[in-house]
């Protein structure tokens, strides 16, 4: 697809001919340096992020109504065990989550790395071995996450990454909460990113900190929380459906009811920049909340997986 543009009227009229496309630029037809797009190269998937992408994009095809697709809330299902199901291609009714955010990444990165794979490091012996599985649990938590990306040098198959910018598809970053707040019982959270969607200004920024750079990520994430959601209906904040989150519908007929649900899905968070250091300085939940968090409150590290030995 190019940067050019259609003239509406002449193609309605028909002057352009059946097919003919119209081109801005020279007599000779050749658009000049000044309006050639920004290179934009495809990414690579790992196969993490195609093995999630993949369930969630299946779930999207069945309703909420099924109930296949569900955050695993404390306190609730307490005869269910967190579980991925991944189905057979074309069959969206066989796809199903149970799950929080720490053990739904830990899940997909079992299915694309785990035993029977080409991989066959992402083991439960090497997440407890190296981010500390708590006694008892299958999956670390979003804090032991975070510490362990914090010392990526010293965790086979993750390399850190420090810098917003520098995030690519498929990196994981996890970001603790404040241990005193009624966040508990969960200790933070961790996402896949999939997406840089660029920079966006915010009039609330200056409460993470002086020129702080504010960059959008598309995520992939299991939350009980979804990004933003379309109340936001005017000034700086209303944004919502520039970026939103696919826990949210809103209503089909054009009228202002939306709903929310929850579980595994795609949304879009800010995450600050440091303007001197470039390292992350914060965090933002949407683009529509109101409220940043600064990374000296709640630690955030990052951590890209490396197929190489």
């Amino acid at each position: 697809m190019t940067g050019h543009s259609l003239s509406r009227r002449r193609l309605l009229a028909g002057s352009a001919g059946a097919g003919a496309v119209v081109m801005a630029g020279s007599a000779a037809g050749t658009a000049s340096a000044a309006e050639a797009p920004t290179p934009s190269p495809y990414q690579l998937k790992l196969p993490h992020q195609i093995e999630a992408e993949t369930l969630i994009d299946y779930l999207r095809l069945r309703p909420w109504s099924d109930g296949a697709n569900r955050y695993k809330t404390a306190g609730q299902f307490p005869d269910e065990n967190s579980s991925l199901v991944w189905g057979a291609h074309g069959h969206p009714e066989q796809f199903s989550a149970l799950a929080q955010c720490s053990s739904f990444l830990t899940m997909v990165l079992q299915r694309a790395y785990g035993t029977g794979t080409a991989y066959g490091w992402a083991t439960r012996e090497y997440f407890s071995q190296y981010f500390k599985t708590e006694p008892g649990r299958f999956y670390p938590t979003a804090e032991k996450f975070r510490e362990g990306f914090t010392n990526a040098a010293s965790v086979p198959h993750f390399t850190g990454v420090t810098k917003p910018v520098n995030l690519r598809p498929g990196d994981l970053v996890a970001f603790d909460y404040d241990p005193d707040v009624t966040t508990q019982p969960y200790t933070g959270h961790i996402v896949m990113i999939r997406e840089r969607k660029g920079t966006l200004a915010s009039p609330v920024d200056g409460k993470v900190g002086e020129g702080v750079v504010p960059y959008v990520f598309e995520v992939i994430d299991c939350t009980s929380d979804p990004h933003g959601n379309p109340a936001a209906s005017e000034g700086a904040e209303a944004t919502y459906r520039g970026f939103p989150d696919t826990r949210i519908e809103e209503a089909a007929d054009g009228t202002a009811g939306w709903a929310e649900s929850n579980g595994v899905g795609y949304g879009h968070m800010v995450f600050y920049a440091d303007p001197t250091t470039k390292l992350f300085a914060g965090y933002r939940w949407s683009v529509n909340s109101s409220t940043p968090r600064k990374a000296a409150d709640r630690p955030i590290a990052a951590a890209r997986v490396y197929l190489a030995e």
